[in-house]
């Protein structure tokens, strides 16, 4: 049994307890660069204080929250609504699920130069077709609300797909029977997609909310390349914010310290979440 599980431990000792941990050291160290290492002088939760008293860390916070509810809040309903309406579809449902799926398999840079090109304000398709109609062009990356709004949408655009995928497989795992018994009773489509199909999907719905969760946090690719950031700190996510103070200025304790920071935030909201399950199961066997 030992050497059976002895393969996996190495790999996660290797790629996963391994980097933490050295992230934990730099993140309570002054970390320097010399003769091609690293130098650490302990300097204790000062890093982590400094997270508190930056000027820049509740808009790079409200930035990443705005971010984040809009890309999952979109992704999650759109993602569920297609797979809904596919499933129910007579026809073409194989040459939409072909097509539906084409963004999801698209790498971010291809993303982000499709959509620069519709976005661009001098070359973008969309305020050509604006200016062509009469209509006054569109600084769509170059406003605050304009450039949040931007990137939501094409993280939309990238990631719905992936939520369809997930919550169509659930939905072909439905007895048709039990549909088929609804609709005898005289439940009307709307009424069986409310009471019965979205009851019975919500594992794979919140599953699908899970993994969109995580993947908007760390989203970088797309937002790097379209608005850097900006204007100002419109758009300046949390990964977005760790590669400029870890790259660019080479604050490199600082940086560990808002990636062990972000970290830590999925740890207090894995452990909410598991006690709002054990209080929402507790309530539902003391009403049983």
């Amino acid at each position: 049994m030992v050497v059976a599980v002895a393969p996996f431990a190495a790999f996660m000792a290797v790629f996963g307890i391994y980097p933490v941990v050295q992230l934990i050291r730099m993140a309570v160290s002054e970390v320097g660069l010399q003769q091609g290492g690293f130098t650490f002088d302990f300097t204790g939760l000062q890093n982590l204080r400094k997270i508190l008293v930056d000027e820049n860390t509740l808009p790079v916070v409200l930035a990443t929250i705005v971010f984040v509810v809009g890309a999952v809040v979109l992704t999650v309903v759109l993602g569920t609504a297609m797979a809904i309406v596919l499933d129910r579809a007579r026809f073409f449902r194989r040459f939409a699920k072909r097509v539906l799926i084409w963004p999801t398999v698209i790498a971010p840079v291809v993303v982000s130069v499709i959509w620069l090109l519709i976005l661009s304000p001098t070359i973008g398709v969309l305020n050509t077709l604006l200016t062509a109609v009469g209509l006054p062009a569109q600084g769509w990356l170059g406003q605050p609300a304009g450039a949040m709004l931007s990137i939501i949408l094409v993280d939309v655009w990238h990631w719905s797909p992936l939520v369809f995928l997930l919550v169509y497989t659930s939905l072909q795992a439905i007895d048709g029977e039990v549909l088929e018994a609804a609709s005898v009773d005289g439940a009307s489509e709307s009424q069986e997609i409310w009471h019965i199909v979205l009851p019975m999907i919500r594992p794979a719905i919140l599953a699908a909310a899970m993994v969109r969760l995580v993947m908007s946090v760390k989203a970088f690719d797309e937002m790097y390349l379209l608005t850097h950031g900006g204007p100002g700190n419109a758009t300046n996510l949390i990964s977005l914010h760790i590669r400029t103070v870890f790259f660019d200025q080479l604050q490199l304790g600082y940086g560990a310290a808002l990636g062990l920071a972000v970290i830590l935030g999925y740890g207090v909201f894995g452990i909410v979440l598991a006690l709002v399950r054990i209080v929402g199961r507790r309530t539902e066997s003391t009403h049983a």
